[in-house]
């Protein structure tokens, strides 16, 4: 294929954004706005998940909050840039509202995108290779029936005690976790049979690494604290990022 015709893709995941940041977040917030600035000038931009801290929808209201980013993200879709949103464990009841607003897939689930001679496969990855009983409670409680129903059946400040304490949690990586997380993924990666993708992208473990087996290749973002992580796909080929080091690549 031409690479001249190869599309271009940002992807993001686990920036993590409170309803109501203090100083120190509402700067990154900043950041990734200007992020979401680049992304106008690429064909796809991919949300990887828990970019949103505390979103649940409830059957008859929505927590208000996010503005600045909802409006940069306006900006993105009238550019024409195609959005993608894969729900986190933090955000997945965002994926309806993502969809009626900025034309994304309902559901918000894993999916394999063709991008160009490229097949990828998108996914948030929690409880892949990040063992945390706090973390896989709560990804039970918001992904499946009946942890929804449960969910939904609680007051609303419940839910947001309990995402604000979970999000102290979160952090990049220590070097003994990193250690452990890539392990865990050249061990995945090679139990891969005849998988339908030749690139897979992660977020969650707050990790960047990529690694590689046979044809198939492994990423994992970094996500948005130390670093300003973000991958980028262009011709053809994925790269890790950091928008404090790498705020204007060549596009």
């Amino acid at each position: 294929m031409d690479k001249m015709k190869q599309p271009t893709a940002i992807v993001v995941a686990d920036s993590h954004f409170h309803l109501h940041p203090d100083r120190a977040e509402q700067e990154r917030m900043d950041r990734f706005i200007g992020l979401l600035d680049l992304s106008r000038r690429v064909d796809h931009l991919v949300l990887l998940g828990d970019i949103f801290d505390f979103w649940f929808d409830y059957p008859h209201f929505r927590l208000r909050g996010y503005d600045s980013i909802l409006q940069a993200l306006d900006s993105v879709r009238d550019s024409g840039t195609r959005i993608h949103f894969i729900g986190g464990n933090h955000d997945i009841w965002a994926a309806d509202f993502m969809s009626r607003r900025f034309g994304c897939a309902p559901g918000g689930d894993s999916t394999i995108l063709e991008l160009g001679d490229r097949r990828v496969l998108l996914t948030h990855g929690d409880g892949l290779l990040k063992f945390d009983w706090a973390y896989n409670s709560f990804r039970a409680m918001v992904r499946n029936r009946a942890g929804i129903v449960l969910a939904k059946s609680l007051h609303p400040e419940i839910l947001y005690a309990l995402s604000t304490w979970l999000s102290g949690r979160s952090r990049s990586a220590t070097r003994d976790e990193a250690s452990r997380i890539e392990m865990r993924g050249r061990k995945w990666l090679d139990e891969q049979r005849s998988p339908e993708w030749d690139l897979m992208v992660m977020g969650h473990v707050h990790h960047a690494f990529q690694i590689s087996s046979g044809s198939r290749q492994m990423a994992s973002l970094a996500g948005w604290f130390d670093i300003l992580g973000y991958g980028l796909l262009q011709e053809g080929r994925f790269r890790l990022l950091d928008f404090a080091r790498d705020p204007q690549p060549d596009l």
